[in-house]
């Protein structure tokens, strides 16, 4: 079976307290543990270090680009997990999947404003912090998330919703 079979067969499975539980504190962790570590400590402190990296922007100029990136990306982020919940009446994660395709905003600005919200956010929060190593640990988490996107949920969201 597929990754997207597997998927779109969790999205149907009944709401226990454990999956529930797991939906809300799995992205939690995800996304203020794991991915700062893995996208903007390690690099800040180890990478930028050892590959002896140059700095590329003064304090002004980085507050003011990331800012820039780091606001409407946590603006797409925000909305479009309350456009899950509300309109899809789920969320982001398999566990607890939307019932239904949001197509309203954020959805009719951007084909996938969650994941450009996370990475406009990411690449903010890289200038910010002024490191090269964790610039590159964005882009190759982007390729990531895209590759996942185009192989995996597009095709899991075809299963789960047809031809809507």
């Amino acid at each position: 079976m597929k990754i997207a079979d597997k998927l779109a067969e969790a999205s149907k499975q009944p709401l226990t307290p454990r999956r529930r539980f797991l939906a809300k504190a799995l992205p939690v962790f995800v996304y203020s543990v794991f991915f700062p570590v893995l996208l903007f400590i390690f690099p800040k402190i180890f990478l930028d270090r050892w590959l002896e990296l140059p700095t590329f922007l003064n304090p002004i100029a980085r507050a003011v680009s990331g800012g820039f990136l780091i606001i409407p990306g946590l603006l797409f982020l925000f909305t479009s997990i309350r456009s899950q919940r509300k309109i899809g009446l789920g969320t982001p994660m398999p566990l607890m999947a939307t019932q239904k395709l949001v197509v309203q905003k954020p959805y009719s600005y951007c084909r996938n404003p969650l994941f450009f919200g996370l990475i406009t956010l990411f690449m903010g929060i890289s200038i910010l912090i002024n490191s090269i190593s964790s610039i590159v640990m964005v882009l190759i988490f982007t390729l990531i998330i895209l590759l996942y996107v185009k192989l995996i949920e597009e095709k899991e969201l075809e299963k789960r919703f047809g031809d809507e």
